[in-house]
C-alpha cells in the first residue's frame, strides 16, 4: 500500500510540475500559422525584389539628375545598375532561404535611401 501512495505522489508531482512549465514554454514560441505566414512573406518579398529590380535604374537616374543636373544621368545609371543587382541578389537569397525567419532588408523601390552610403 505504501508503494502505491509513493507512486501516486510521484506521478502527481510530475504532472503538476509539468503543467506549470508548459504555459511558459508555449508562450515563448510562435505558432505554425505564424511560421507559415513568415515563410510566405519571405517568398513574396523575394519575388517582388526580383521583379521590381529594373525600376532601380530610372529611380537612381532621377535622383542623381536632381542633384547634379544632366551629368548625373551617367552616374545615376551606374548606381541604378548596382542597386538593381543588389536587389536581385537579395530577392534570390530570400526565396532560397524562405524557411528561415527574416525581416525586410531593403527599402521599397524608389523610396528614400537615407542611411545608405553615397557613391560619388
Amino acid at each position: 500500500m505504501r508503494l502505491k501512495k509513493t507512486a501516486f505522489l510521484m506521478h502527481f508531482l510530475w504532472v503538476f510540475c509539468g503543467a506549470l512549465a508548459v504555459p511558459h514554454a508555449a508562450a515563448s514560441e510562435s505558432t505554425a500559422g505564424d511560421y507559415a505566414y513568415g515563410a510566405g512573406a519571405n517568398v513574396t518579398r523575394g519575388l517582388w525584389n526580383v521583379i521590381s529590380s529594373p525600376a532601380e535604374i530610372p529611380c537612381a537616374i532621377r535622383e542623381d539628375v536632381k542633384q547634379q543636373g544632366g551629368a548625373g544621368a551617367f552616374m545615376g545609371f551606374a548606381k541604378g545598375l548596382a542597386f538593381m543587382v543588389r536587389r536581385i541578389v537579395v530577392g534570390v537569397s530570400e526565396i532560397g532561404t524562405f524557411v528561415l525567419p527574416a525581416e525586410a532588408t531593403l527599402p521599397g523601390v524608389c523610396q528614400s535611401r537615407q542611411g545608405q552610403a553615397a557613391v560619388s
